[in-house]
């Protein structure tokens, strides 16, 4: 298991929230910077969410927390959409160079065309 794995699991594992000193405690992960360095690896790519806590009889510190499936479900649509995007545009470029036409032009096109079908489809 790597010390990625092993950070994510323990995070997981204790959803009431864990300081990066109590993570290279448990986890065995050294130096604690390295579990520092994972953990904002972790919050970037959504896997998990860090926010600072004041625990009783303890100095405020930031505390890793698993993400909320809508934390990451807003993640995984955005990456989903940009993806897509991406997909469209390649799609769109190619039209363009096929028929010469502008970008307005062949969107208008294509959503007069839907627009047909559809109503074709309502009124059978």
């Amino acid at each position: 298991m790597t010390n990625i794995e092993k950070v994510l699991q323990l995070i997981r594992e204790h959803p009431e929230g864990l300081d990066d000193d109590e993570i290279a405690e448990l986890s065995g992960v050294r130096p604690r910077q390295q579990v520092h360095q994972i953990c904002q690896r972790l919050q970037a790519a959504g896997e998990i969410r860090r926010e600072s806590v004041v625990k009783p009889g303890k100095r405020r510190k930031m505390h890793n927390f698993p993400a909320t499936i809508t934390e990451k479900t807003v993640r995984q649509v955005n990456e989903e959409w940009n993806k897509a995007n991406e997909e469209w545009k390649k799609r769109l470029a190619a039209l363009v160079a096929a028929t010469g036409k502008g970008e307005s032009e062949l969107l208008n096109e294509a959503l007069q065309a839907l627009a047909l079908k559809v109503l074709e489809q309502q009124r059978k």
